[in-house]
């Protein structure tokens, strides 16, 4: 059995499809998730379960409901916590790394036969380069969130 030769068919010293690491240099991805949830007060009108939904980002490119369809179902002093963190939002992003980036934060309030009332209307401010813990108590709304601009090489 012979020797398997193999020719060389580029010169540079990339793989094909690699990138130079130079495009790499100042690229993140951005990073929300939720720690937990805990209701204070009721919300509904009825005295019934408050049934909650998330808006994260800038509308109408990034901008989703979570969950998509339905609701998280809160009584009042009920604390939730999703398996794992529940990722609210994720952008990859080009900037130089100690920057910040704005993401608009909303929290509602769903009720039958009514327009739904905004709880939480804050703009999260995301450093580049590194994670963050936040704390956000709002309308009898406890709410903590992971912020996280991590280097990425995608």
């Amino acid at each position: 059995m012979g020797r398997r030769v193999v020719k060389k068919v580029y010169r540079n010293t990339y793989a094909r499809g690699q990138r130079d690491d130079k495009e790499f240099d100042n690229r993140f991805i951005v990073k929300i998730e939720l720690i937990s949830i805990k209701v204070l007060e009721d919300r509904d009108l009825l005295g019934n379960e408050s049934e909650l939904y998330f808006r994260v980002g800038r509308r109408p490119a990034f901008s989703g409901r979570i969950p998509n369809r339905g609701t998280i179902n809160m009584e009042k002093n009920e604390l939730w916590k999703p398996p794992e963190g529940l990722t609210l939002y994720t952008e990859f992003i080009t900037m130089s790394q100690g920057g910040v980036i704005n993401v608009p934060f909303h929290l509602f309030e769903r009720d039958p036969g009514k327009n739904d009332d905004e709880i939480v209307n804050i703009e999260l401010s995301v450093p580049l380069g590194s994670s963050d813990y936040q704390v956000i108590t709002q309308n009898s709304v406890k709410i903590k969130l992971k912020l996280s601009g991590l280097k990425t090489r995608y």
